[in-house]
């Protein structure tokens, strides 16, 4: 077995959805950043690569590279699941924790957590995704910005 680690961090702004786990939120700012910006979801991603040893989101998906502009975190997703595959690798589980003021997340983690194991191909409870606050500290406890961590374990197949 296999662990990586994954973080990301956008900055809150007017003007863009704000999408979080593949999945679009109510609420009257998004997440600034050269893709869909869903910050759980890069966090996975880089968890997974790094879990791989395949390096981290940037190596594979430069926000300077045209074609990722806009793109959907999903896409990114169900592609870093093929590297995984390529490597002989699957995945066991995924742990997530999702830092914000706002909006309030629980409501919406179920819809998250199918949609990540869908998109992974995974049984369901293999995603685990839970939300917390920075008790009003820093950028993300001012409300400015959302951020997100992830564990991902893989494991050789068989």
């Amino acid at each position: 077995m296999r662990a990586g680690i994954g973080y990301d961090i956008h900055r809150l702004v007017a003007g863009r959805k704000l999408i979080l786990g593949g999945v679009e939120i109510d609420h009257p700012r998004g997440l600034k950043g050269h893709s869909d910006a869903d910050v759980l979801i890069h966090a996975v991603i880089d968890a997974l690569l790094g879990a791989a040893g395949l390096g981290d989101i940037g190596r594979h998906y430069p926000d300077t590279d045209e074609n990722y502009r806009g793109i959907s975190s999903l896409k990114l997703l169900r592609e870093t699941r093929e590297k995984i595959k390529l490597r002989d690798l699957m995945i066991e589980n995924i742990d997530v924790t999702v830092i914000c003021r706002e909006p309030k997340l629980a409501s919406q983690i179920p819809r998250m957590e199918v949609k990540l194991s869908e998109t992974l191909s995974l049984t369901p409870g293999t995603v685990n995704i839970k939300a917390t606050t920075n008790e009003g500290l820093d950028a993300v406890g001012r409300g400015e910005a959302i951020a997100a961590m992830a564990v991902a374990v893989v494991r050789r197949t068989e």
